[in-house]
């Protein structure tokens, strides 16, 4: 039986990675800052466990109780987003702000860096943060979501430099765009169901390597450059 370990696992993306890989027969161990409010993977069966990615001290403790575990595949989904998509500059929460790039961009680097051994004892590992086109600096013509733009920027950039890190031992590490799907975080307006986005960017990590580590990978599997074009159709 395979490991996977998600962030974010209590809604959205996280939620549907857990129930699909669950339903697969895979070990999950889902993880979220409030293990109460998600009792249908309590009652899964899903391994919950609580972990609070603005902690960092927590992030060490957690790594601790997986001591000697091997991690098949760890999938960085928590995120953070601007709490409101209207206010624009004038309504920048500072404190939140600084909340999405410890969340966004910072633990999924000190989470994988806890987790390296158990993800070294597996066979054929695979670690991933979840990206967006949001991050994209060429693509940015309109103003606002400071937060989630920047911080998904940075989180882009934590991704290139951790797979030179995790490079000479093996350990794949890619950056997954979902596109715009319907979740809390994306609107009921997306284009994309969140089962659909789910499966096919499973798909796409089953077929990961270390030939594409350091990469920006549409769910698809189409590799999209760094600097995306914004006539770029995927």
């Amino acid at each position: 039986m395979k490991t996977v370990l998600i962030t974010g696992a209590n809604r959205g993306l996280g939620l549907e990675f857990a129930k699909q890989y669950q339903l697969d027969e895979w070990e999950v161990i889902a993880c979220c800052r409030n293990p109460d409010d998600v009792p249908e993977l309590l009652e899964s069966g899903v391994s919950v466990s609580q972990l609070n990615l603005l902690d960092f001290e927590a992030i060490n403790r957690f790594a601790e109780t997986l001591k000697g575990k091997p991690i098949d595949l760890l999938i960085n989904n928590a995120g953070i987003h601007d709490r409101s998509k209207e206010e624009g500059f004038l309504g920048i929460e500072t404190e939140r702000w600084i909340d999405g790039f410890k969340v966004n961009a910072m633990a999924p680097v000190l989470l994988t860096q806890a987790l390296v051994d158990n993800l070294s004892a597996s066979e054929n590992p695979v670690a991933a943060t979840i990206g967006s086109q949001a991050g994209c600096l060429t693509l940015y013509d309109s103003g606002g979501l400071y937060l989630y733009r920047t911080s998904k920027a940075a989180a882009h950039s934590a991704t290139v430099i951790l797979s030179n890190d995790l490079k000479t031992l093996g350990i794949p590490y890619v950056c997954l765009r979902p596109g715009h799907t319907k979740t809390d975080m994306g609107g009921s307006d997306a284009p994309y169901e969140i089962d659909e986005s789910v499966r096919m960017m499973r798909q796409t990590l089953a077929k990961v390597d270390i030939s594409q580590t350091g990469c920006f990978i549409d769910r698809t599997g189409e590799l999209i450059p760094w600097n995306m074009e914004k006539d770029l159709n995927i």
